[in-house]
């Protein structure tokens, strides 16, 4: 899956704060799979948000080369909004990914509470509306919630993603139209450089429908807040 983590590195944001953040990401996945993402967004000091990322991939022949005959996999665009209220920092957003003959608009609401200057929880719902253009490909929709659950301790980030997905008239994984997946996540402050790795039990890459496989994916970044 390609995912916009946005603006998550930086937990402990408030309504007023203003950054800018970019990040350089490569994920590997068990079946041989290998994509590079770059992200890059800003929040301005009235909340608005605008992030962009470009996600690429070795080539179907040599997949499981990194690094290798990268072409184009998606783009995504996101707008968000975020301000604090009842004690916590709430986010509305839009993102859009654009890839070969596929659209996927991905409408949310995000809701973070800092229970102290260690400690932060989270909740994400997302709807995805994918429009297909492929002739004999239907339009799909997945219902997405997910929650995270993050500890901080001096340079230290630590992060537990779940996601658990609902799709209204097709199959996502093991013959049923509900899939999920974890991730954890470790980051180390450096200044303004933030490297971190990841690792996620995630569906199969392929035939997901209609098997129970599941494997495990890497990821392995360096981010700079400005």
């Amino acid at each position: 899956m390609k995912y916009g983590y946005a603006l998550l590195l930086i937990p402990l944001l408030t309504a007023t704060a203003h950054a800018g953040y970019v990040d350089y990401r490569h994920e590997y996945y068990d079946d041989g799979r290998n994509y590079d993402r770059v992200y890059m967004s800003h929040r301005f000091a009235t909340g608005f948000g605008v992030a962009v990322e470009a996600v690429s991939r070795s080539d179907d022949s040599q997949s499981n080369d990194a690094l290798n005959n990268m072409e184009s996999n998606s783009n995504e665009y996101t707008a968000s909004y975020q301000f604090g209220w009842q004690n916590l920092v709430w986010q509305p957003g839009i993102a859009v990914e654009m890839g070969d003959n596929i659209a996927i608009y991905k409408p949310y609401i995000r809701v973070q509470y800092n229970l102290n200057d260690s400690w932060w929880t989270a909740f994400r719902y997302r709807f995805e509306y994918t429009r297909r253009n492929s002739d004999g490909k239907d339009d799909r929709m997945v219902y997405r919630p997910e929650a995270w659950l993050g500890y901080n301790i001096n340079n230290w980030m630590f992060e537990l993603n779940g996601i658990y997905k609902i799709a209204d008239n097709e199959e996502l994984y093991n013959n049923k139209k509900e899939d999920y997946e974890y991730n954890f996540r470790v980051a180390y402050k450096i200044g303004s450089w933030v490297p971190f790795v990841e690792v996620g039990n995630v569906s199969s890459g392929y035939n997901t429908a209609t098997t129970s496989d599941r494997q495990t994916r890497y990821r392995m970044g360096l981010g700079y807040n400005f």
